[in-house]
């Protein structure tokens, strides 16, 4: 489901370097000033968002995916 949200709002899944130190699936969105970076733990308990650079982006939320409606604020936001 969250997939669906984050793919609805322009997101796309990428291989992330040290997906095998931290299991997840990561997302991003790029925009005209930065990429929002959104990182999923396998069973969906939390979420991470970074905004940024891609690679050094700044963590701007984490908590959990319920919290949906933030994530969504976030990615309409971000341009």
């Amino acid at each position: 489901m969250l997939d669906v949200q984050l793919a609805n709002a322009g997101f796309y899944r990428i291989a992330w370097p040290n997906a095998d130190e931290k299991p997840g699936t990561t997302y991003v969105r790029a925009g005209s000033r930065e990429v929002v970076r959104v990182f999923v733990t396998p069973c969906a308990s939390e979420v991470e968002v970074y905004a940024g650079g891609l690679k050094n982006g700044q963590l701007v939320f984490r908590g959990s995916p319920e919290l949906a409606a933030s994530l969504r604020y976030l990615a309409e936001h971000q341009n």
